[in-house]
């Protein structure tokens, strides 16, 4: 049976995660059928008239299972996932969502820079901004893939990524990696890695060959490790020479920040462009 702990539309070939023929037909058609004005259920009844499985034997589509890949980012080529769809496919339909939404809520400009950059820290997964009238706190985020939302109105969230970035201010050290923590191995470090062990496992290689993957993989990732510290330093000058902060700096942060992660106790976490998170818990 194949695994379905990766993303409809994906498989594991000889250990590489590539894109599945069939199903990634399916996740285009889906994008597609939307985007032309297709409603969930008919794309659903559709799917399921047609019987395309979305696990071995299981054919029954809903609108939750559609909307779920709609919300997917991982189709555009999110982390170590092959591109299936185009970015601004991907875009559009989010847009087409949201505005569909009878409970739309404009955005100011802050938010507006936040919102692409709002990722679950349970699951990864991006997060959505949503109106929800049965909250006191009516705009929530919530986690497309995991289920996980947090009530968390704009004025506040914007004060607390102020406060973050004033602290890291205040703070530049705290962008350094603690005891120059090494960075995840690259895709290409990883691929060459999965090749060396393949052709080991075959017993198909020549000492040569072997000799010249290994040569690559560790060029890799020496490229890799200095990259990272010459990413960590240029964070840390960009910080020593800001000035303080009496408001919210949108260059800065988009100088210095890649992600921001909500957790399951509420809490805000930075992520700064060398991968380290700077949390509340630290603030002045």
């Amino acid at each position: 049976m194949r695994n379905r702990n990766i993303p409809f539309g994906y498989y594991y070939q000889n250990g590489i995660l590539a894109v599945h023929p069939q199903e990634s037909q399916t996740v285009r058609a889906v994008f597609a059928a939307y985007l032309s004005g297709e409603p969930l259920s008919k794309i659903a009844a559709h799917l399921t008239t047609k019987l395309v499985e979305y696990l071995p034997g299981r054919w029954q589509w809903d609108k939750a299972r559609v909307k779920r890949i709609l919300d997917n980012d991982k189709y555009i080529g999110n982390g170590e996932f092959p591109p299936i769809i185009k970015e601004g496919d991907f875009q559009m339909a989010h847009q087409k969502k949201e505005s569909a939404s009878t409970n739309h809520h404009p955005m100011d400009e802050d938010i507006k820079l936040f919102k692409s950059l709002v990722h679950c820290h349970h699951c990864g997964g991006s997060m959505v901004r949503r109106m929800d009238s049965r909250f006191e706190k009516p705009v929530i985020w919530k986690c497309p893939q995991c289920g996980y939302f947090l009530p968390l109105p704009d004025e506040e969230f914007k004060q607390r990524v102020f406060l973050l970035q004033k602290k890291l201010v205040e703070k530049p050290l705290l962008a350094e990696k603690e005891e120059e923590e090494l960075p995840m191995p690259s895709l290409e470090v990883r691929r060459l890695t999965n090749e060396i062990y393949r052709k080991l496992d075959s017993g198909d290689f020549s000492e040569d060959e072997l000799v010249n993957l290994a040569l690559q993989c560790a060029a890799e990732n020496y490229q890799t490790i200095n990259s990272a510290r010459h990413i960590t330093d240029r964070l840390t000058a960009t910080l020593l020479h800001a000035g303080p902060l009496s408001a919210f700096d949108r260059e800065l942060f988009q100088r210095t920040v890649s992600e921001i992660h909500l957790t399951r106790k509420g809490e805000i976490l930075l992520k700064l462009q060398n991968g380290v998170f700077v949390e509340e818990g630290d603030a002045p």
